[in-house]
């Protein structure tokens, strides 16, 4: 069965069942026992299992701000200035782009917890289901376990070495008198890959989305992913630097090919392309594993008001990200670059500036900055980035376009795709060049240019490989991964000097630390 909730009983069961089944632990012995929501009594059904599983999807929206902040702003793509006394908040996000972060920084222990919300959720419904005879039970522990490997995977992307808590073999079980011990990197990486393989016979072959749920398709494309950074992810990070483990190249390409020839097809066109990331983008055909959101306040995706001026639209924006000039100058050419906002800014309620998804811009819906002069979106950073800067310095990112129809407080309706089979004819094609075939990485990598009208290309470097990703995933939280797998993270770039090989790793956050009585170790260069 593979029937699902509508977009609005998924989110909204999410707030609703949480507490309700929070009922188990009451213990006020005036409240009728038989009233009280327990798994024995809940879990009747395949439709109630998945009404459970809501929270568990629910958190992904929390991983949309820590991590991908840290992956976001880490990078080359994005700096957030100080502009006068705004984003200021202590240094916080230009410490970010500069790699001078401390295991103080709040955005760690955000990312962590956001995280590890996420694999507790997990826990507690396995543990809940685990005594129980429900309906397509096995599919339904396949789904939360891979939502718990995409989990764990955020945790081995920033963090490295971290504790694996409650597997389905209790050998990571909590247990207060033993707590969790910091594992490797390459334990972690190998618990993901194993619990992903292990799991993915059992999931739906869903396409299109899959309305949200964890498939086979995404199973495989978090696998491919996996693959290609198993290098990084099973190799060891020391004082000086990344030492690799051993490549997975082929195990990369079979991942990658098996999304290719799912159930999924690639957007054609600039305008499609650029429209998978817009407020109508449910169910597109190239999304493998989306994060749902819905115009409603406390549903929503906020990218476009992160970046959006004040006056961008009615309530205003945040005005704060950025990105630098050389990000923006390397697009030169390239159809994609249509995702930057740059120079004269526009309402984005009255016209769409791309002229893609709605009518184009005129003089009429130009906009001012606060002082009443033009606003317009300057590529460099006159007076710098600590505080000089105007409302209008840097070029903003509007990959994930303004939502006209948005509820309150930056809640727009775009869905996030955390996979798309875009990506997977990257994976595949880095896989192919770095195995030395050439020819199947140039077919690869001119699928995607030809369907946004780019020129094909006739041979390809890492280098092109690594700009190629960059035109295509711009903002969707791959830089600062691939930066580290093309060994050029800690380089020096806008706004940032050369930086130290072990902060290819963040720091565990220091709060954790303390918290876990010297438990949990911290990772090497951070002491």
């Amino acid at each position: 069965m593979n029937t699902l909730p509508t977009r609005a009983r998924v989110a909204l069961l999410g707030v609703l069942l949480a507490p309700a089944l929070g009922l188990a632990g009451c213990t006020d012995l005036t409240v009728d026992p038989y009233s009280a929501v327990t798994p024995e009594n809940f879990y009747q059904t395949e439709t109630e299992v998945i009404a459970a599983l809501s929270p568990v999807y629910s958190q992904l929206r929390a991983t949309l701000w820590a991590y991908h902040n840290l992956s976001q702003v880490s990078s080359d793509e994005t700096i957030i200035p100080t502009r006068g006394g705004d984003w200021g908040d202590q240094g916080r996000w230009l410490s970010m782009h500069r790699h001078s972060w401390s295991p103080q920084l709040v955005d760690l222990n955000d990312a962590w917890t956001a995280s590890y919300a996420g694999v507790a959720r997990a826990n507690s419904l396995l543990r809940d289901l685990e005594p129980l005879d429900v309906p397509n039970k096995d599919g339904l522990v396949a789904e939360i376990r891979g939502l718990r490997a995409f989990y764990y995977y955020t945790l081995l992307d920033l963090f490295g070495n971290v504790p694996l808590i409650g597997d389905e073999e209790g050998e990571y079980s909590v247990d207060p008198d033993d707590p969790p011990q910091t594992e490797s990197r390459a334990t972690v990486f190998d618990f993901v890959v194993s619990e992903l393989e292990d799991v993915r016979g059992a999931l739906p072959g869903a396409g299109a989305g899959n309305g949200g749920r964890f498939s086979q398709g995404a199973a495989d494309a978090l696998l491919a992913n996996l693959y290609i950074n198993a290098p990084v992810f099973s190799g060891t990070v020391t004082a000086s630097g990344l030492q690799p483990g051993s490549p997975r190249y082929q195990d990369a390409i079979d991942a990658a090919t098996r999304v290719i020839n799912g159930p999924y097809s690639l957007n054609q066109g600039l305008d499609a392309w650029y429209g998978q990331f817009g407020p109508d983008n449910q169910d597109n055909p190239e999304h493998v594993f989306v994060v749902q959101h819905l115009a409603e306040d406390g549903y929503g995706l906020n990218f476009g008001h992160r970046w959006s001026h004040y006056n961008s639209f009615a309530g205003g924006g945040w005005n704060g990200f950025s990105t630098i000039a050389e990000t923006y100058t390397a697009f030169d050419g390239d159809p994609r670059q249509v995702i930057f906002m740059e120079g004269q800014a526009y309402n984005h309620d009255q016209c769409d500036p791309t002229g893609l998804l709605g009518s184009e811009c005129d003089d009429d819906d130009a906009i001012n900055n606060r002082a009443g002069d033009p606003l317009i979106f300057t590529v460099d950073f006159p007076n710098g980035v600590d505080g000089a800067a105007t409302e209008g310095n840097g070029v903003r990112v509007n990959k994930f376009a303004i939502d006209v129809n948005r509820g309150p407080n930056g809640n727009h309706g775009n869905d996030y795709p955390y996979f798309r089979l875009g990506e997977m004819y990257l994976i595949r094609a880095e896989a192919r060049l770095r195995s030395g075939d050439t020819g199947g990485a140039v077919s690869d990598v001119n699928m995607l240019r030809r369907r946004v009208g780019a020129d094909d290309v006739d041979s390809i470097d890492l280098d092109g490989l690594l700009q190629e990703r960059l035109y295509e995933l711009t903002y969707e939280a791959r830089r600062r991964q691939d930066l580290v797998r093309f060994g050029q993270f800690t380089n020096a770039w806008s706004f940032k000097d050369a930086s130290q090989g072990y902060r290819v790793l963040f720091p565990v956050p220091q709060i954790q630390i303390d918290a876990s009585d010297g438990v949990l170790q911290q990772n090497p260069g951070y002491n």
